[in-house]
């Protein structure tokens, strides 16, 4: 969560924003936390990535 957090903070400021953006959050989440997802057996089987699960929880935490 640090990593995605400071990310973002990085992503806002290159873009000349002082303010986090629910899109930076999204920009730096795929390099923040695919390395945090160990995949069972079950899963490698099946060809799931860690790509596939990050971007289905962005997918269902959207933005209101």
């Amino acid at each position: 969560m640090q990593a995605l957090i400071l990310a973002g903070k990085i992503l806002a400021l290159l873009d000349g924003r002082f303010n986090v953006d629910f899109k930076d959050l999204r920009a730096a989440a795929l390099p923040a936390l695919r390395h945090r997802c160990i995949l069972n057996f079950e899963a490698q089987a099946e060809g799931v990535t860690a790509d596939e699960i990050v971007l289905g929880i962005l997918e269902a935490v959207k933005e209101e």
